[in-house]
C-alpha cells in the first residue's frame, strides 16, 4: 500500500469539497431538505470551516493524501509551543478501516521523533477514530465535552 503526501493547491478545492461532504453528509441528513438545499448547507459549512481553520491555525501546513495517483483524503497540522498539532485528517469513506489512516499516522509520528516533538489532536466523543489514534500510541489527557484532547509523545 502506497500512501504519500503533497501540498494542497487551488486545483484540489473541488475534492476537498467533495471530501467534506462525503465525510459529513450523514450529519445533516435528519434535516427534511431537498439535495439542492442540502448542497447549499454543505457548501456554506465547508466554507465557514475553511475560513475557521484559516483563522484559528494560520500556519497550518495543509496535504493531500494520496494512494498512487488517486486522492483519498486531506491532513492539516499546526506546529506550536513543541508540538504537531494534528488539526483534521479525512479520508474518503471508501479507504477508511484499509490501514491508510495509520500509515499517515505514522509518518506524523516518524516527523515528530525526528524533531522531537510531541503530536496533539482532538477528537470528538465517540468517533470511531479514536480507537485508531489509541492503537497508534495516543493516550488521553483530557475531556470537555465534546471534544477528547489526546497526546503521542515519541520520546517518552
Amino acid at each position: 500500500m502506497i500512501v504519500q503526501t503533497r501540498d494542497v493547491v487551488s486545483t484540489d478545492e473541488a475534492f476537498l469539497f467533495e471530501l467534506y461532504v462525503a465525510t459529513r453528509k450523514h450529519e445533516f441528513s435528519i434535516l427534511a431538505l431537498d439535495e439542492q438545499q442540502l448542497h447549499a448547507l454543505l457548501h456554506m459549512q465547508y466554507e465557514a470551516q475553511k475560513r475557521s481553520y484559516q483563522q484559528h491555525f494560520p500556519q497550518a501546513k495543509h496535504e493531500m493524501i494520496y494512494h498512487g495517483e488517486l486522492p483519498i483524503g486531506r491532513v492539516m497540522t499546526e506546529i506550536k509551543s513543541g508540538n504537531i498539532h494534528l488539526i483534521d485528517i479525512s479520508l474518503l469513506p471508501d479507504f477508511r478501516g484499509k490501514g491508510y489512516g495509520t500509515k499517515v499516522l505514522k509518518q506524523l509520528q516518524r516527523n515528530a521523533a525526528k524533531q522531537k516533538l510531541s503530536v496533539t489532536l482532538h477528537v470528538v466523543q465517540g468517533n470511531p477514530a479514536q480507537k485508531l489514534y489509541e492503537r497508534c500510541g495516543f493516550y488521553i489527557t483530557g475531556e470537555q465535552a465534546p471534544y477528547i484532547t489526546m497526546k503521542f509523545e515519541p520520546f517518552k
